[in-house]
């Protein structure tokens, strides 16, 4: 029998956090997080263990509530868990500028009824799969929060991905330097036709 996508959520939890944390650039190892997980003894640094445990914390958070409707409420208590102890105000609509690493593009300041609006948009979509890639690169790039928000758009993704029973969003790690390139392209034009076709061939694992 083949795997229900929570069950493969489930079973590739340890392997979708420490990819998660790549992405940040923590360069966290794959034995590191396993290690941090199962609470042994490990060499690390603080905001490894931060990371990690409320990626956790927040994939738990997602599998328990996979009825709960995808809106700003719920975008929202993922960033409080991911953001926990690691920056202030997580789960609060950004109210300062921000700047984006590797770029000279500057994220609007968000509006929270134009962020309830898109999202009401992006969930009128039919197909699912793009479904999930829209929401990801929309939460990615309004930066609606003041950091997590990559964080925050995995989970979104995976969410759509899961409850649809088709699997789930992970960026491959030989895949990232690629996939960065494309993410700051969409940050700087928000055109996201590359990076949808890049994740739609390589960030989703089906069941």
């Amino acid at each position: 029998m083949k795997d229900t996508a929570i069950e493969m959520a489930k079973r590739l939890l340890v392997d979708s956090i420490w990819k998660s944390a790549n992405l940040e650039g923590l360069g966290t190892t794959f034995p590191k997080t396993e290690a941090i997980l199962a609470n042994a003894p490990t060499t690390t640094k603080t905001e490894e263990v931060l990371f990690i445990i409320n990626m956790k914390r927040a994939w738990q958070f997602l599998l328990d509530n996979l009825d709960f409707g995808n809106n700003l409420m719920l975008l929202r208590e993922y960033n409080k868990i991911v953001g926990q102890l690691l920056f202030n105000y997580a789960g609060e609509i950004r109210t300062i500028p921000v700047q984006i690493g590797g770029t000279s593009w500057e994220p609007e300041m968000p509006n929270t009824a134009l962020i309830i609006d898109t999202l009401e948009n992006i969930e009128q979509i039919e197909d699912i799969e793009l479904k999930a890639l829209r929401y990801f690169c929309y939460v990615a790039r309004s930066q609606m929060f003041i950091d997590g928000n990559k964080r925050v758009a995995q989970l979104i993704a995976n969410k759509v991905l899961i409850q649809n029973d088709i699997g789930i969003f992970q960026i491959p790690i030989e895949k990232l330097e690629e996939f960065k390139t494309l993410l700051i392209e969409f940050y700087e034009t928000d055109n996201d036709a590359d990076i949808i076709d890049f994740m739609q061939m390589h960030c989703i694992k089906r069941v």
